[in-house]
């Protein structure tokens, strides 16, 4: 083994819930999917009568998003103020990101402000060479379809 310890190696079933680039991806262990379904209800019910988001969002903080596609609730945290009406969010179960409007982002209650189900991982020893065409990864990206 030429003095080189090996690796401790971890196997986990996942489903990838967003593809980030060529390389970077997030998946959701397959052993959490109950806990995604309970969230998924929960936050259904608490996050249409939750107060919005007003002043100066908390960037540590775990709040209630309604994602633009299905108008449904996720997790989300803040990562930037766009204006005094919108904000880009990261949802934390799934990984993909978007602009909100402040009234799309509520406050949640504490008990669902638990870690991410959804993982960012990246394949090892590879990496995007300056000079890749991003327009076509995009491209063989969106030929495999959304996650979600």
């Amino acid at each position: 083994m030429d003095g080189d310890k090996e690796h401790d190696k971890v196997v986990e079933d996942v489903v990838g819930s967003h593809v980030e680039d060529a390389v970077t991806f997030w998946a959701q262990n397959v052993s959490r999917c109950n806990d995604l379904l309970k969230l998924s209800c929960e936050l259904a019910d608490a996050c249409p009568q939750a107060n919005a988001v007003f002043g100066k969002p908390d960037f540590s903080k775990i709040y209630g998003g309604c994602f633009s596609e299905d108008r449904c609730w996720y997790r989300c945290m803040v990562q930037q103020v766009i204006s005094d009406e919108k904000c880009q969010v990261l949802y934390i179960d799934y990984g993909n990101s978007e602009v909100l409007n402040r009234s799309d982002i509520v406050e949640i209650p504490l008990d669902l402000q638990c870690p991410s189900i959804a993982q960012k991982y990246r394949l090892q020893g590879l990496q995007i060479p300056a000079d890749q065409n991003v327009n076509m990864f995009d491209e063989v990206s969106n030929r495999f379809g959304k996650f979600r």
